[in-house]
């Protein structure tokens, strides 16, 4: 395992049944759905903020990591990124003169 990920070998995850962290937009069938379950056992896990910044850090595509469903992490990275209007503007090449 590298040494980036020894951190899984302590999750309460570890040794799960891992369809119940998949997180389709299929609506669950029955009462308790899948995703509380799992959220339930995210909730007591030692390494939860390290597998989220991982699942962001890798960009997981699908799946609950961290106590965080793809549509969650998909949000906390939008929120990151500045908009566009904070970004530098693309200045043009060449001097510029005033008018």
């Amino acid at each position: 395992m590298d040494d980036s990920m020894t951190w899984m070998a302590a999750a309460a995850c570890r040794g799960s049944d891992p369809a119940m962290f998949q997180d389709t937009d299929a609506a669950p069938q029955d009462g308790d759905s899948g995703h509380a379950a799992a959220l339930r056992v995210c909730a007591a896990c030692p390494v939860r903020a390290r597998c989220l910044d991982w699942a962001l850090s890798t960009r997981q595509p699908q799946g609950i990591w961290g106590g965080r469903t793809t549509a969650d992490r998909l949000a906390l990275l939008r929120a990151a990124q500045p908009p566009a209007s904070r970004r530098p503007a693309a200045r043009a090449a060449g001097p510029r003169h005033a008018a």
